[in-house]
């Protein structure tokens, strides 16, 4: 069994000398298509080597629509690299290890590669971390589109005795405010139409309530029609989410929009 496994490992597995060293290469692949290889670079003037990728790893994540700013993937990509004892220089874009001697770089390999694969969990998130990846993005992407032409809140009440907080509260000049609802889920449509509701006929309130759903399916077409009936604007993120945060521009801004 020992030997089978080994020869699995190892048969695909090829080094070549370079420059800085050895360059060695897997049978496992990233992304389906890129091939998984690294380079053991050395030995320095204390005769240690070190580990690292070729600089593509983060940017083919990238490539893939992830985006590393947001404070979840941040997070997700710190906690890899301290599981697998490696650093991310974000100058040289490279995955490293720190210097090691030469006893430990088989052992260190491994590791390196299961480092390598883990990493492309960022581009398929945890159900948990999607969400919350998903407010981040759609939150970044609105901040970046209004830039200094309207002061944006988050998580605040759109007035007093309105039970459900925005996500975002968006005000520019000469306009009504804008109250957003990041929507998951039927259950988060409902809290923005109930919202609106009451800022309209509670409240007395002019305030524009849309509902950004995340995908076409986070809500029945039952759902959709009476929200739609009842929101300011309901559009969706995935799939075009240029023209979705420019449909909550339009409502923040109205005619100003068409100028930006």
């Amino acid at each position: 069994m020992k030997h089978e496994l080994c020869r699995a490992f190892c048969d695909y597995l090829t080094m070549r000398e370079v420059p800085a060293g050895l360059a060695v290469s897997t049978a496992f692949t990233f992304s389906q298509t890129e091939p998984v290889g690294f380079y053991i670079v050395g030995p320095d003037a204390l005769g240690r080597y070190r580990i690292e990728d070729d600089g593509t790893t983060i940017p083919l994540i990238e490539a893939e629509g992830v985006d590393l700013d947001t404070n979840t993937r941040q997070e997700a990509l710190a906690s890899l690299l301290a599981e697998y004892n490696a650093n991310y220089d974000a100058e040289r874009g490279e995955l490293t290890t720190a210097p090691l001697p030469e006893s430990q770089i088989p052992s260190a390999s491994l590791k390196f590669v299961a480092l390598l694969l883990r990493l492309q969990d960022l581009i398929l998130l945890t159900p948990e971390r999607a969400a919350s990846s998903f407010k981040e993005d759609a939150t970044k992407a609105i901040r970046d589109s209004l830039g200094s032409r309207a002061e944006i809140k988050e998580n605040e009440p759109i007035t007093e005795g309105v039970e459900f907080p925005a996500d975002l509260i968006i005000h520019s000049p000469g306009r009504d405010p804008v109250a957003v609802f990041l929507a998951m889920s039927e259950q988060r449509v409902l809290e923005a139409v109930v919202a609106q509701m009451a800022v309209t006929y509670e409240a007395h309130i002019a305030c524009s309530v849309v509902a950004l759903l995340e995908k076409d399916s986070s809500v029945t077409r039952k759902m959709r029609t009476r929200a739609s009936n009842r929101l300011a604007a309901m559009p969706i993120f995935e799939g075009d989410q240029r023209a979705a945060i420019q449909r909550i521009e339009r409502e923040v801004l109205g005619s100003r929009a068409a100028m930006h």
